[in-house]
């Protein structure tokens, strides 16, 4: 298999497949990651070469910046040109896994028409492809992979679904089959949970502190409701990293742009930067 991107989704895939005998090869753009990659004792290169002919899986798992409200797209099209045009050269069938977090109808509209155009195949004929999302911690990926929660595969057609689902038989935990838009929107609702999680204890927080009350003993007691949890309670820290931030502003204006009124996460957005400001202050 290729995985397409070594930062910290990348390498934790194709670290974790390869703890379970799978050969796994990387690709991206990054020197130093790739030289740690080789002293590692993997295949790992700047350019998509030859070398990858034959491969039958290939993890797209670049980075999907929000930038000013939209999901950057431009990580994934350069990956996915790349990937197309070996595609063409392959003469297997194989299966292109979106792993990178994108919003519902972008793995459908917009990577599928693009490999095919690249590729000059067909999905579900030449090449398949599925949405991977990831639910990987940054300081604990590689543990998190080898321990998922649940593996989410979405399919453009069966065939490439149970290739996926094969990679992950080591695995003992649910696997959730499903179609592509559906795992898309599983990572974003997953996401803006937890972020909406953090908020509400924020204003838990803030409401404690003006009573003059013990926000982290009241906070505790609530978590031991095994239907709520401990993770996210502790007021006056606003939720941050590479994850929550964007995706919740990435599918706040993806709604509106679809015509509803997504005043929920709004909300959210609005008592994090409220917290945020506090906490600079």
């Amino acid at each position: 298999m290729l995985i397409i991107g070594a930062g910290i989704v990348g390498q934790a895939t194709g670290l974790g497949f390869a703890e379970h005998g799978h050969e796994v090869a990387f690709y991206d753009i990054d020197g130093k990651k790739l030289e740690a990659l080789r002293e590692k004792g993997f295949e790992a290169a700047s350019k998509i070469g030859k070398t990858v002919l034959g491969s039958e899986v290939f993890f797209v798992c670049v980075p999907t910046p929000t930038v000013n409200g939209e999901m950057d797209f431009r990580y994934i099209q350069d990956a996915v040109v790349k990937v197309g045009s070996v595609l063409r050269e392959n003469g297997e069938f194989a299966v292109v896994v979106v792993r990178s977090t994108v919003l519902p109808t972008t793995t459908r509209s917009r990577v599928v028409p693009l490999l095919e155009r690249c590729s000059g195949l067909r999905v579900g004929e030449g090449f398949g492809v599925c949405m991977n999302p990831e639910f990987l911690r940054g300081r604990h990926a590689l543990e998190d992979f080898q321990n998922p929660s649940r593996i989410v595969i979405g399919e453009s057609d069966k065939r490439s679904g149970d290739m996926l689902e094969k990679l992950y038989s080591a695995f003992r935990t649910p696997i959730i089959r499903t179609d592509l838009d559906s795992a898309e929107m599983i990572k974003y609702a997953a996401n803006c949970f937890l972020a909406a999680k953090i908020s509400y204890f924020n204003e838990i927080y803030s409401i404690c502190q003006r009573l003059g009350l013990d926000s982290e003993a009241i906070c505790k007691a609530v978590s031991l409701d095994s239907r709520i949890g401990n993770y996210g309670i502790h007021g006056g820290r606003p939720f941050a990293g590479m994850c929550l931030p964007k995706d919740v502003e990435a599918l706040t204006n993806f709604a509106r742009k679809k015509g509803m009124n997504p005043s929920l996460l709004e909300a959210i957005l609005k008592v994090n930067d409220e917290v945020r400001s506090k906490s600079q202050n």
